[in-house]
């Protein structure tokens, strides 16, 4: 980018666009930030924190879903706030107060003040508002956008430092969720393409030179998309292929070309250069990793902690997969692509509104012949099933904009890069609110390419991102998670969970239900331990009763769930109540056998909603 940019940077009208789009965000997330919720993944997350703080380890003492890190974090809220769901959001909450200025530096990159206080502002309710639930999804957005922006910066700047930053912001992601490592991915590859684009046309072309570093790139590059592929391989649909391996080899074939075309600069050079870029980020990557794995390598439980990692989770593609909707839902964000593509071309006066008015009438259309039903399916698939298209027509503008400042180039491609492998966040459980995920940074790709090619799409630009930002606001921000994305059905009428450990805002029904089933369990458990299954970790939490087990969900270890196992566990605490989840959505239901064992075992029998209480 230009040097004057970190004058314009910190400009006054800038200092002021992001005081109001961090206040305003800031508060409005807040006010949302009780509503919403999904039973299981609180009570995982409240769980795995308590169990933290009653001296386990996570993957040896208990089965934790993600790497950990998050639960340690998490444990931290309840010291600060208490016991209490509402403290895992506080936590979330501080966070979000982070990524805004983080976000709003970055938009303000390729837009004035104005246009990065308006993005900001969109990326905000399209993200956390929608689920408030401190998932450890979101983290991974918060430092990839923390590690986007010290790398911009770094462009600017060229001080190892800000690749230190980064890569440090990687390793908490993985510490975090292992799926950082997407992030880590997009942010290699920039390396590569910084090289290529800045230190090597620095140090001039030699024809004697640079076969060796090309074949090295390629062989690697090549291996990228083949890991893509072997990710892919149980469920390579078309709809997988254009989510999920279309934009990662999209950005591999970029790096290709770039590569390629960058001069031939001797090899020994190149890889020297590339190193010295390289270790910085790795540097900073290394040191979050090795503070968490420390506790399992003092504790001998390294293989413990390496299974939860890579062997566990390849149960998650087989029993909980969800694909993308079918291919036909592209139709709506080619429309919008087409629209940006007319915008951008359009010219000043009158004719500058219509792309987006003649767009605007397509959700009109689509209400007044199939209701508001289908004005939201056509709203969200816009959107939603557009990241791919971003990612590939960007990658083709930056191809083809050669004269290009570098600086203004290796930009776009480190966000287009985080973007596309991002976007794997969405596999195999391709569940809509996952877009969320990953959304903002696709949005910040998109305001890149405007910059790299020297226009923006005014007023039609605004114009959508005014309808988008109603869609938002007015519609996804009060729906219910199991409804978003898929009806524009509103959220039932909300309770709050008056439980001690409880203080979200949910449907009137789970209020009263886990009122009433907790209140009954703890009514009939002494001891202090309970079984609670099958994926039933929030009945753990809202009780104060433990987990006999290992389980958070019977799936993941299922050689863990035989009914002599779990009948062991149970008489080994001397479990007096036990609570069977009747409406499972991950794992089976309990086996006969284990059903008659608990049958006898605890003969009284009760029904509150969804579960069976059972008891001696």
């Amino acid at each position: 980018m230009s040097p004057a940019l970190p004058r314009r940077l910190s400009s006054r009208s800038a200092r002021i666009c992001l005081a109001f789009a961090w206040v305003v965000s800031s508060l409005y997330i807040f006010h949302l930030l009780d509503h919403n919720w999904i039973p299981h993944d609180d009570g995982l997350l409240a769980q795995g924190a308590e169990r933290v703080l009653l001296g386990e380890l996570p993957h040896r003492d208990f089965a934790e879903v993600y790497t950990g890190g998050l639960d340690y974090l998490n444990a931290l809220g309840f010291k600060v706030f208490g016991m209490q769901l509402m403290a895992l959001r506080y936590i979330l909450f501080g966070f979000v107060v982070l990524w805004v200025p983080a976000f709003y530096y970055c938009a303000a990159r390729f837009v004035s003040p104005v246009g990065a206080a308006a993005a900001t502002l969109l990326a905000a309710i399209w993200t956390v508002p929608n689920y408030p639930a401190a998932m450890p999804s979101w983290y991974n957005l918060f430092f990839a956008t923390f590690g986007a922006a010290a790398l911009l910066r770094y462009t600017d700047d060229p001080r190892r430092q800000w690749l230190f930053v980064a890569g440090a912001m990687g390793g908490c992601s993985m510490v975090v969720k292992i799926t950082g490592f997407y992030y880590v991915a997009g942010a290699l590859l920039f390396l590569v393409v910084h090289e290529a684009l800045v230190l090597s046309a620095e140090d001039g072309s030699d024809a004697r030179g640079g076969a060796g570093h090309r074949w090295m790139m390629n062989a690697a590059l090549l291996t990228l998309v083949a890991t893509l592929v072997g990710l892919l391989r149980r469920h390579l649909t078309i709809e997988h292929a254009y989510h999920f391996l279309l934009p990662g080899a999209a950005v591999a074939c970029a790096t290709f070309r770039i590569v390629s075309t960058s001069g031939l600069v001797p090899s020994t050079m190149r890889l020297s250069r590339l190193w010295s870029l390289t270790w910085p980020f790795l540097l900073g990557l290394g040191i979050p990793v090795v503070l968490f794995a420390w506790p399992y390598i003092d504790a001998a439980a390294a293989g413990a902690l390496m299974r939860g990692l890579f062997v566990t989770p390849t149960t998650r593609l087989g029993s909980v997969a969800r694909p993308p909707v079918p291919w036909p839902a592209i139709i709506p964000a080619l429309l919008l692509a087409l629209t940006l593509i007319a915008a951008f071309r359009a010219g000043r006066g009158p004719r500058a509104w219509l792309p987006a008015a003649v767009y605007l009438f397509l959700p009109a259309t689509a209400w007044i012949i199939g209701g508001a039903e289908f004005a939201y399916a056509f709203s969200w698939a816009s959107v939603a099933q557009a990241i791919p298209l971003v990612v590939t027509v960007g990658l083709v503008i930056l191809l083809r904009e050669p004269a290009a400042e570098p600086r203004a180039r290796e930009s776009s491609f480190l966000l287009l890069a985080i973007a596309a492998f991002g976007s794997l966040i969405e596999y195999p459980f391709s569940g809509p609110i996952y877009f969320c995920f990953t959304a903002p940074i696709a949005l910040l790709a998109l305001l890149s390419l405007f910059r790299l090619a020297g226009r923006l799409p005014r007023p039609s630009g605004a114009l959508l991102a005014a309808y988008y930002a109603a869609f938002a606001v007015f519609v996804l921000n009060h729906q219910s998670i199991n409804e978003f994305g898929l009806t524009a059905a509103r959220a039932e009428a909300l309770a709050r969970l008056d439980l001690p450990r409880g203080g979200v805002l949910v449907g009137v029904r789970d209020a009263d239900q886990y009122r009433a089933a907790v209140d009954s369990l703890k009514a009939h458990a002494r001891g202090g331990y309970a079984y609670a299954g099958p994926d039933a970790p929030e009945v753990y939490f809202l009780s104060g009763l433990r987990n006999p087990t290992r389980a958070f969900f019977d799936f993941l270890e299922p050689a863990q769930q035989s009914a002599d196992t779990v009948l062991a566990a149970v008489d080994r605490h001397g479990v007096t109540a036990i609570l069977i989840n009747r409406a499972v959505k991950l794992s089976s239901s309990l086996s006969p056998e284990l059903e008659a064992r608990f049958a006898q075992r605890f003969p009284h029998q009760e029904c509150v909603g969804k579960f069976t209480l059972r008891w001696q």
